[in-house]
């Protein structure tokens, strides 16, 4: 049986006394035998002040930073793109030398 909830994970930061907190699940294709991942995130954010917000990201073309996805209907300013790129990465590494 294949274990999908050990590619989760949660990242955690403060922000003007307040907690933030993110989700992020990698986007699986499950039409394989063995589920694939695409290479995109689903992103379930507690934003500070707009709430829940669920969006994409997917890696930019050319670049090692994930962005917006186009498909994605959500407005969340860069800052929050960016700190959710940086968690995907840093999870990778982890992921990697646990190896």
């Amino acid at each position: 049986m294949i274990n999908y909830s050990t590619h989760v994970f949660k990242v955690v930061k403060a922000h003007n006394n307040k907690e933030v907190y993110a989700w992020l699940h990698p986007e699986v294709d499950i039409s394989k035998q063995e589920y694939a991942v695409t290479g995109r995130y689903l992103v379930v954010l507690l934003h500070p002040d707009k709430g829940l917000q669920t969006f994409y990201l997917n890696k930019e073309k050319g670049s090692e930073a994930y962005v917006m996805d186009e498909n994605s209907p959500a407005i969340v300013e860069e800052e929050w793109q960016e700190w959710c790129s940086k968690a995907i990465h840093s999870h990778a590494r982890q992921q990697q030398s646990s190896l």
